[in-house]
């Protein structure tokens, strides 16, 4: 009697330090072929942060106290498993482990067995932006020009000055550009207006004259379909 006394409260012990403190993974017996414990399907592989459900069983004297999951998340609702592993890595191929602490009914017994998956992880892909910019306005089709930044005049002098004009930043549908209008702040009330999706030729003599940071305007016409739009960008043009 007092063995058995004995025998089960070091059990008890056991399992409340099981509880709480990361368990030796070398202690852990491999789950494949054993007749205790059974998971279906027999899957080894795993893609990252994909759910996958497993039906798990213990033989009826056993119980399954704890489940332990590295690198994931591993969730029991009686007989079903979910498992979702989330692993850090990218475009690389991973390992997670999957830990299972079983008691006897009459809790004199304790099995510690595991499973190894191999997890198969993606390249990591940009995430979509929260609050895209709309109306994109771009220089020969390259540099975005945004309101209030600074640019140097030689970058309209690459080649023969286009623009290009996009509905946002996420999806870059193009909308046809019609006209080009331009405004130095030196030259005020005096537009440079162009029919295409160029500036004029006044236009850009009046870019190559300036010799101190000033403010340039830049409205940009567009047209998708029946929609109209026009955008106004305010830069700052130096000399370089």
């Amino acid at each position: 009697m007092r063995l058995s006394f004995i025998t089960l409260f070091a059990c008890v012990v056991f399992v409340q330090y099981s509880y709480c403190q990361k368990l030796n993974g070398e202690i852990f017996i491999p789950m494949d072929n054993r007749t205790e414990i059974w998971i279906k399907p027999a899957l080894d592989t795993l893609d990252n942060q994909k759910q996958y459900t497993f039906r798990i069983r213990v033989t009826p004297e056993f119980t399954i106290s704890q489940f332990l999951f590295e690198k994931g998340l591993a969730v029991q609702t009686d007989s079903v498993l979910e498992i979702r592993a989330n692993s850090p890595k990218s475009g690389d191929v991973d390992t997670a482990v999957l830990r299972v602490i079983v008691t006897s009914i009459k809790g004199s017994r304790i099995f510690l067995f595991q499973k190894r998956f191999i997890v198969r992880v993606p390249e990591k892909t940009f995430p979509m932006i929260s609050h895209p910019k709309t109306n994109v306005i771009m220089l020969n089709d390259k540099t975005r020009l945004d309101r209030n930044e600074v640019y140097p005049k030689s970058m309209f002098f690459e080649m023969q000055p286009f623009f290009t004009m996009y509905d946002n930043e996420v999806n870059m549908k193009k909308i046809d550009v019609t006209g080009v209008t331009v405004s130095l702040m030196k030259k005020e009330g005096k537009q440079y207006i162009s029919h295409g999706d160029t500036m004029t030729n006044e236009a850009l003599r009046e870019l190559k004259k300036i010799k101190i940071s000033i403010p340039v305007y830049i409205r940009v016409d567009g047209q998708a379909g029946k929609s109209k739009k026009a955008i106004w960008e305010r830069v700052v043009v130096y000399p370089d």
